[in-house]
Parts: C-alpha cells; structure tokens; sequence
C-alpha cells in the first residue's frame, strides 16, 4: 500500500475562550484556531485517505476572521496576569488550507506557504487588542 504524509493547515473557526481573573471578573476572547499537522495518509482505489495518525507541527489563536493579531495562550497569561492557561475554549466550525495549500504541493511549498500566511498576522502586544465576545 502506497502512504505519505502530508503537511495540512486546520482552523477551528468561530471560537472563543472564556477564563476568570482572581478578582472574579470574568473575560472571553475571540480565539480562532489556527495549526499546521502533519497527516498520514494511504493511497487506495485511486485515492488518498487520511490515517488517523497526526502529529501538531505549529499553532497559533487569531484575534480575528482573517485578521486582526496573533497570539497564544501564554499572551493571554500575560495580557491578563493570569498564571494558569487553563482556558475554556469553543468553537464551531472547522475549516483547513486557508494558507493557500494545494493538493499538489509537497511539504516544502505547504510549510512555506504556512509561514507567509503566519507571518501576515502581526503579534499581540495589548489586551485592548482582543476581540471580545
């Protein structure tokens, strides 16, 4: 059986993050998902297939639809002088590929392609820079 594995761009879209401050305020953020994987997949009946074997590569929140900042959760520990990350997060909707990867692209062409698009986003810098929900 013929395998590979493949470099995918996946975004759980339309999510937010909800966490607790110590004075108990409470605060939820916009946090698209954005991360790149490196699938495996097998070739049969003149088609790739998806294993369920992944492994996450890269990763990063989006403040916004398509735009907006960057950020992870060590941002928001920053920003919000919280210790712990363990944020609530929810989304639904699930979207791959926005970067511009093409089915024929090797891994090469699709981890440049993630870069740029990664790069386009400039990075958090202030808590009035998050969308809130």
């Amino acid at each position: 059986m013929k395998e590979r594995t493949i470099l995918r761009h996946q975004i759980m879209t339309k999510g937010g993050g909800y966490f607790e401050l110590e004075d108990g305020t409470e605060i939820e953020v916009f946090g698209q998902y954005h991360s790149l994987v490196e699938v495996s997949q097998y070739f049969q009946d003149g088609e790739w297939y998806d294993d369920d074997d992944r492994e996450q590569i890269d990763e990063f929140h989006l403040t916004g639809y398509e735009e907006g900042y960057s950020y992870d959760v060590n941002d928001l520990c920053r920003l919000f002088n919280i210790e712990r990350w363990d944020i609530d997060w929810n989304y639904n909707g699930y979207s791959d590929d926005w970067c511009g990867i093409e089915e024929e692209d090797d891994n090469e062409v699709r981890q440049k392609k993630w870069n740029d698009y990664k790069s386009k986003f400039p990075k958090i810098t202030s808590k009035n820079q998050f969308e809130r929900i």
